[in-house]
């Protein structure tokens, strides 16, 4: 049994065109009902809804990124603070390049000049959605303690409150050597 690769041009003409498929009268070339304009339209409609999509990115992460800041605990490990230096240093290094970011996305104006106009708004939302995520790591430093928010963390001579609980280990310490 032998396998012929040499098919003549009679199958090709027997197939069917695909469907959407229009051939003009004039050389054969394929008819197209749209103008530069429209093409541009979509182009410009199809750039904003992906400039909406990347801009609702970080807010997609963020439920993950709390989860698991809530499962690294509230103790000072290398782990937890890892995760803090991840929420602190990423938002900012993405605000600092978000021209970057949507540089690909620019839509065309009606002169044919890229122009950011159509797309400040999704620029805006992912402004402030990297804001959230920042703001998610300062509450992760104030729950853990490492955020100086009380007057005794900037002033030298004032005494820190007492905490509200104590180690067992501590108490019994307490209670062996006294005050």
């Amino acid at each position: 049994m032998s396998v012929d690769y040499h098919t003549g041009a009679s199958v090709s003409k027997s197939l069917p065109n695909p469907p959407g498929f229009a051939v003009s009268a004039a050389g054969g070339k394929v008819a197209s009902g749209t103008t530069k304009k429209q093409n541009v339209g979509n182009a410009n409609e199809l750039k904003l809804k992906r400039a909406w999509e990347m801009a609702f990115a970080p807010a997609k992460s963020l439920p993950m990124q709390a989860i698991m800041l809530y499962f690294s605990g509230s103790g000072i490990q290398i782990f937890s603070l890892g995760m803090i230096f991840m929420l602190l240093t990423t938002p900012i290094t993405a605000i600092s390049n978000v021209f970057r970011t949507f540089e690909p996305l620019r839509t065309t104006n009606s002169k044919g000049e890229l122009t950011y106009a159509l797309i400040i708004p999704p620029m805006i939302l992912y402004v402030a959605c990297q804001l959230a995520v920042f703001g998610l790591g300062l509450y992760k430093c104030w729950t853990m303690g490492v955020l100086p928010t009380g007057r005794a963390d900037w002033l030298q001579f004032e005494t820190r409150p007492s905490p509200p609980e104590w180690s067992a280990v501590r108490g019994a310490a307490l209670s062996m050597f006294g005050k």
